[in-house]
């Protein structure tokens, strides 16, 4: 038997036992449910890491906490902190529980499942071989002429990245680990390419459609518009892997590659091992030929990827 509510836009039904959803909801009421979700895990979270953090540093000033101080070890502390619960709530916890309440078999829904290892290897090579290719596209956008509070804004969080990255301490490389390379993977590829890329391919009909569509969510969320094409194409190719595969985790592992990259070439440089320039190998101003060389190779790598995942 089934039980229909009908309301213009926020159409709900009850399905039976055969089918693996728990509802279907209406377009407009998806969005609704997942913008809630994000809404009541950034409060929620961001109230639990300023608890965290002043439970670890002592202090109790919340407003302190929360507008952050990157002038020191323990306000960088309280911001890394912060930004991990913050990732948490903002992208894992609504992609969670959006799945539990509209599945029975909610990883299904979000594309856990097992993939062919060759795929795992080659999007793992296509990652490492691709980085170059991503500073030379970077530092083109970075010439794209932009206006005056676009630019204070780079360099603002540029200046944040590095007094966040750049260190010398084993420690605090593994905290950047977990906060830039580990929970982002996991939540943003979830909360894109599990959910919303799902979503958009079933209105849209189309699975192009739905990935450039995530993808640009995707990069115009990072709030970098000197990164806005490369983080758009990464968007593009993650997404594609999704549907070629129909596995999350090879996004999840070639998002987890990427910024884990970055943190150890920001570790390395900490640490006086490798020149500074180093993180933008690739670019217009670093061996440029590298990178055009880095997306002949990328190109030949995704084409093999899409040629056996047809096949």
């Amino acid at each position: 038997m089934q039980i229909k509510i009908s309301l213009p836009i926020f159409a709900i039904k009850h399905v039976n036992m055969v089918d693996s959803s728990r509802y279907k909801l209406s377009p407009f009421a998806s969005i609704l449910l997942l913008l809630f979700l994000v809404a009541i895990g950034f409060v929620l979270f961001l109230a639990v890491g300023v608890l965290v953090a002043a439970l670890i540093t002592g202090n109790w000033e919340f407003t302190s906490l929360i507008s952050g101080d990157s002038s020191s070890f323990q306000g960088l502390m309280v911001l890394r902190i912060i930004q991990i619960f913050q990732t948490i709530g903002v992208f894992l916890f609504p992609a969670l529980v959006f799945a539990i309440i509209l599945s029975k078999r909610p990883f299904a829904m979000l594309g856990f499942k097992s993939a062919n290892r060759d795929f795992f290897w080659l999007s793992a090579i296509l990652m490492f071989f691709s980085m170059p290719a991503i500073n030379l596209i970077a530092s083109i956008n970075a010439e794209i002429p932009m206006p005056q509070w676009m630019v204070e804004m780079e360099q603002a969080a540029e200046a944040l990245t590095k007094a966040f990255m750049i260190t010398e301490n084993y420690g605090i490389f593994a905290l950047n680990l977990l906060m830039v390379g580990v929970l982002p993977a996991l939540g943003e590829e979830l909360f894109f390419r599990g959910v919303l890329q799902k979503f958009f391919c079933k209105q849209f009909g189309s699975n192009f459609w739905g990935v450039v569509l995530t993808a640009l969510i995707f990069s115009a969320v990072h709030l970098q518009f000197q990164g806005f094409i490369p983080r758009f194409l990464l968007g593009m190719v993650f997404g594609y892997l999704f549907v070629w595969t129909g596995s999350i985790w090879i996004p999840i592992l070639m998002h987890f590659i990427n910024n884990s990259l970055a943190v150890a070439v920001y570790f390395m440089i900490g640490r006086g091992l490798i020149p500074a320039e180093t993180e933008t190998i690739g670019g217009l101003a670093e061996l440029w030929q590298m990178g055009v060389i880095s997306l002949v190779i990328s190109a030949v790598l995704l084409w093999v990827i899409r040629k056996k995942a047809v096949t």
